[in-house]
Formats: structure tokens, sequence, C-alpha cells
């Protein structure tokens, strides 16, 4: 039976992964098991991972992402994160406006267990108003996550658009309110009750612009390329973009060969690649042994809901994962076939697996993120965990609320 098949092979992708595999090698045995499970021989299969080598947007996305993380790696490794943080609190003279847009902005760089790299600014702005060391931490983890919904520099919500094959504009429009309330949400539970008196600042908004232009030049260009170079994919424009940016800090900081390395030999570079390879194979190894066409015919027969399945998966991957990146490469593929032969919109399901998942990440014990800064803060997971029920409960209401308006637009 092809339901209890493919859920077997994600229960034991979910089991690998829990227990620290590389998601690349998990992924790849399980589209392997996906082959075997429908009596595929060798050479259908490795059909797959040619087919899945030979498709311009697999390889164009791998640039984007590659190039997106160089990008990250560059801002932090010569420095620039800093100088940008120190820029921006010479105009901010409000402590609590700053405790929510310092990890926010952080939050921008997309890469593993990026709260460590606010966790000392959180701290530091914290002087100036008196809040508990867990408050902190909860306060450095919960703002830096609230940009991903919306971010176009998110390697998650970047595959997301690609596997759902949704304009990756449109998508970061119609989830940019989840981002606002993610914000809304973290002032009311964990910033409303600070006291705040104003700082002394030395106003100097054109340095905070010069230190802010490399993100505000990808921002621009990544979201306008496409209007600036109709002819040319939007992957190329947005790697385009983050090139600029590239170069932009390289040459601002006059980068340093032994910077340089740093950056390039960042093992999560290969890591991250090795990944969205294992991601496409999958995804590749579903679509052409049929397992999911087969599994929908179940599905709809026994009338199970698929707005059950969207929100659930990604929840529980999530969660048991702690990684946005696990939770679209792992359910996002097998979702969206089942919506494709379910004849149904696309774009309202993307948007309520991405929420669900992203809420999944922020729940899990396991996200690098909650770990670093409960370290950093020194306080107990027991301090902050249960503080994060309510505000992510009321996330989950206003993103299921939203995905239904959406099924009756689109």
């Amino acid at each position: 039976m092809a339901v209890v098949k493919l859920f077997l092979i994600f229960v034991l992708l979910v089991f690998l992964l829990r227990r620290k595999w590389l998601m690349g090698h998990a992924l790849l045995l399980a589209a392997l098991l996906c082959g075997l499970c429908q009596s595929l021989s060798p050479l259908p299969m490795i059909k797959v991972v040619i087919h899945t080598l030979e498709n311009t947007q697999n390889l164009l996305l791998v640039c984007i992402i590659l190039s997106i993380l160089i990008f990250a790696h560059s801002l932090a490794k010569t420095g620039y994160v800093n100088r940008f943080i120190q820029a921006y609190q010479s105009i901010s003279p409000w402590p609590r406006l700053n405790l929510m847009t310092i990890p926010a902005f952080i939050g921008l760089l997309p890469m593993p267990g990026g709260a460590i790299f606010s966790a000392p600014l959180v701290e530091r702005v914290a002087t100036d108003v008196n809040i508990s060391r867990p408050q902190q931490a909860i306060i450095n983890y919960w703002f830096r996550h609230c940009p991903e919904f919306c971010w176009p520099l998110y390697p998650g919500l970047i595959l997301a658009a690609h596997l759902g094959q949704v304009d990756l504009v449109r998508l970061i429009t119609y989830q940019f309110p989840l981002t606002i309330w993610a914000f809304v949400l973290g002032i009311a539970f964990f910033l409303r009750s600070l006291s705040s008196p104003l700082l002394q600042t030395k106003t100097s908004f054109f340095l905070f612009l010069k230190e802010a232009a490399p993100i505000l030049i990808v921002l621009v260009l990544a979201v306008s390329g496409k209007r600036l170079f109709p002819a040319l994919p939007r992957e190329i424009t947005i790697g385009l973009a983050v090139w600029v940016g590239i170069v932009w800090v390289w040459v601002r900081t006059r980068i340093t060969f032994y910077q340089l390395k740093l950056i390039f030999t960042e093992k999560t570079l290969l890591k991250v690649l090795y990944a969205v390879f294992g991601i496409f194979v999958f995804k590749q190894m579903l679509n052409e042994s049929h397992i999911v066409i087969d599994a929908s015919r179940v599905l709809v027969n026994y009338h199970v809901p698929l707005v059950f399945i969207a929100a659930f998966l990604p929840f529980l991957v999530g969660l048991i994962v702690g990684l946005t990146l696990a939770f679209v490469g792992t359910t996002f593929p097998l979702l969206i076939a089942l919506i494709h032969t379910m004849q149904v919109s696309v774009f309202p399901y993307t948007i309520l697996a991405f929420m669900s998942g992203v809420i999944g990440v922020l729940l899990s014990p396991m996200h690098l993120c909650l770990v670093l800064s409960l370290e950093y803060f020194q306080v107990n997971f027991s301090e902050v965990y249960p503080r994060l029920y309510w505000p992510c409960i009321l996330l989950f209401l206003a993103g299921f609320i939203w995905f239904f308006i959406l099924r009756g637009m689109v």
C-alpha cells in the first residue's frame, strides 16, 4: 500500500535526521528506498539522478543558495555585522525598539545558529533596560525569526517557492502579514511591560545607510531584478543581486586572503549544498516512481483532508528536526505532488505548509538558535520554552485564517 510505504519512508527520514545524520545522506537513502518500494531497477534510479543534475532550475537554485551563504558569511567574517549594528544604534535612542530590531536585522543573515551573533548585542542593549536573563534570551530568539516568512534570502523560503512552483515575490507578499503579526505578538508578550528611557545618541543617518548599503542593495535588486532585466530568469537576477552585495562588502572592508579562506572553507557551505542535492533527488524519485499518485488515490478514497496533511506534516518535521530547510525538503515534494493530483490551487497550501513548518521549528527543542540563546544567557530551558506556547498558537491561528481567506480568493 503506497500510503504505508510513504509513511515508513517519512518516519525513517525523521529518525535519521533526529540521529544527527547529514540531511543529504538521509534524503538520498529515502530516495533509494522509495525506488525499491516501487520495484524500480538500478537503471531507472540512476536516470533519476541524471535528470536531477540536468534540470536547469535545480542548478540555478543551488547557485543562489551558495551565493546567499557566501554573502552571509562575508558579512560575519569581515566584522560588517558589528559595524552595521553600531551605526544603527547611533540613530535609535529607543532601547525597546532596539531589542526588537537588532535580532531581526541579524536574522536577515540566513545562517544556522545565527542567534549567537545577536545575543551579545541584545545583552548590551538590555543594560539600559531592567529585564531578566530569560527575557533577554526569548527576545533574542523570537525576533530573530520574525523575518523568516518573507525575507527573500532565506534558502528555505526560496526552496519552498521552487518546489511549489509559485512566484517568489508573490509568496513573499502574501506571507508578509505573518511577519507583521509575529512582530506584534513579540511586542505584546515580550516587550510590552518594559520601561525604556531614551538614550543619548549621535545621530548619523548617512553612516547608517552606508553600513546598511549591501543588505539594502541586495533586497532591492532581488525584488525588482525581474523588472529591470525581464529577459533573465528570476533565479539569475537574484543571484546577481546577491553577488553585488558580496562584492560591495569585500571592497568596502578590503577583505584579506585569510578572511576569504574562512568564508570559502566554512563547513556549512558543502553541507547545505549536499542537502539541497538530496532534496532534488528525493523529489524526482517521488515523481518518477509514481508513489505519490498511488498514495493520493488512497487518501482521496478515505477522505483524509488535504488541509490536515499540509498543516501537520511540516509542523511535525519542523518540531522534531528544528531546521526550516529540513521540513521544506522532506515534506514539500510529497505535499506538492499530492496537491497537484487533487487538482487544487497550490499557492494557499504552500503558505499553510510553510507557516506550519516554521512554527514547528520555533517550538523545536532541537533548534540551534534556541539552544545557543539559552547557553549564552545561561538560563534553563523551562524558564524560556513555555513562554513560546501562546505566541506560537496565536501565530498558527492567524496563519490558518489567512489560508482560508486565500483559498477563497485563488
